[in-house]
């Protein structure tokens, strides 16, 4: 079976705080970071709740690296296998986490030195976990997904990307397990803001030289997804982590930042053309020994007020689509994204036109004024409609000038 899908994008990191979500009757998300050393977790309490949980797999934590040592990716791959197997109530994965920052690397002391972990290396390194996974009985339709890049970071730099670009490294990663035939069943994102301030959810601010086509807060999603190669384009997408981040981080004010933010994904979703985001997780409910101060939201009484205001919207989720074969449809989907004229059928001016055989109208009315007096008219394909305002029933017209 394929997993569970709650009906909203609401969604949290950490379990803990879904009784927020729930409370509201609008069930969503829980992103957990586990390590695969155990033999697996039963969720199966939170699922049968109407939870979707989103299990981020870690080889550890500092040091020891998100994924290991490329030498052990084979041990690695099993451990996860492993974990799975004894798991219950989750079938999606993540593997790993912000593989381009320095810190995650394996073999890392406080973010220096360590194996670095190119998108060619950590291809390799999914593609076992995921063939892996897949093979666990009741687990072949499971979710396994790509670790999300740390958004602005350009510690890992390689050739291709001497800049370190991390949208670049996103899309190379994912191009790199099309190659080994394992493709990701869905994507994940990191995307925040620098500071807290509701306005810049929807900020189209660049960043500096050298990465000037880069956009300097939320809407970083819109540059990961514009790298996604068109085989996958039509699976899901979950942004795991958000928040107000560098300088100010989550601050105790209702301010309607987490308003913004489900807003902005919701409002991204509406349009068809786009590749749907179906979860968006606050980072992060608890406050952990060893977190930043700035982190967590369930010690900040006012972020959950406005953690309970965005939950009173109707976000529901929506899946992506398949690719369909009929023109017809991505002619309505463009159509839609126009701005349409307005042709009111009942006007005396259309009305007249229809009957005098003067076409379709090529303008909407317009007003205009002749020796004082109000008139309203409207360009037809064979001619140019008028009327005095209010005389409706004497509705005149006369043939377009050649050229016009």
């Amino acid at each position: 079976m394929p997993p569970q899908i709650p009906p909203y994008i609401f969604g949290l990191h950490d379990n803990g705080g879904e009784s927020t979500m729930l409370n509201a009757g609008k069930p969503g998300w829980l992103t957990l970071s586990l390590k695969v050393t155990t033999d697996g977790s039963d969720f199966s309490a939170l699922a049968q709740q109407g939870l979707g949980i989103i299990a981020r797999l870690n080889n550890d934590y500092g040091s020891g690296g998100t994924i290991p040592n490329s030498a052990q990716y084979d041990t690695f791959a099993q451990q996860c296998a492993n974990f799975v197997a004894g798991s219950k109530g989750v079938k999606i994965w993540i593997i790993g986490n912000e593989t381009n920052l320095s810190w995650e690397r394996p073999g890392n002391s406080n973010g220096s030195g360590g194996e670095i972990i190119t998108p060619q290396l950590y291809a390799q390194c999914f593609a076992k976990c995921r063939a892996a996974i897949k093979q666990v009985a009741g687990h072949s339709d499971d979710w396994v997904i790509p670790s999300p890049p740390a958004p602005w970071n350009n510690q890992t730099a390689y050739t291709g990307n001497e800049s370190g670009d991390w949208v670049k490294y996103f899309g190379d990663i994912l191009n790199e397990c099309i190659k080994l035939n394992q493709p990701p069943d869905a994507l994940a994102l990191h995307a925040y803001t620098h500071g807290f301030n509701a306005s810049l959810l929807t900020s189209e601010q660049m960043m500096g030289a050298p990465f000037t086509n880069r956009r300097y807060h939320f809407r970083v999603y819109r540059d990961f997804l514009s790298v996604v190669p068109a085989s996958l384009k039509t699976v899901p997408v979950l942004i795991t982590e958000t928040q107000a981040a560098d300088p100010d981080w989550w601050q105790n004010q209702n301010i309607g930042w987490i308003r913004a933010a489900y807003k902005e994904v919701n409002e991204w979703n509406t349009n068809t053309t786009n590749q749907p985001i179906q979860a968006l997780c606050l980072f992060r409910w608890l406050a952990n020994p060893g977190d930043s101060p700035g982190w967590s939201i369930s010690n900040r009484p006012a972020l959950v007020d406005d953690f309970k205001a965005a939950l009173q919207n109707a976000y529901q989720v929506r899946m992506p689509s398949q690719p369909s074969s009929d023109p017809a449809q991505a002619a309505q989907a463009a159509a839609k994204q126009r701005p349409w004229m307005p042709i009111n059928t009942n006007a005396a001016l259309y009305k007249f036109a229809q009957q005098n055989n003067l076409g379709y109208p090529q303008t909407d009315e317009f007003e205009f004024t002749f020796n004082n007096v109000a008139y309203v008219g409207a360009v037809y394909n064979y001619g140019i409609v008028y009327v005095k305002k209010g005389d409706w029933g004497n509705v005149k017209w006369f043939k377009k000038p050649e050229g016009m």
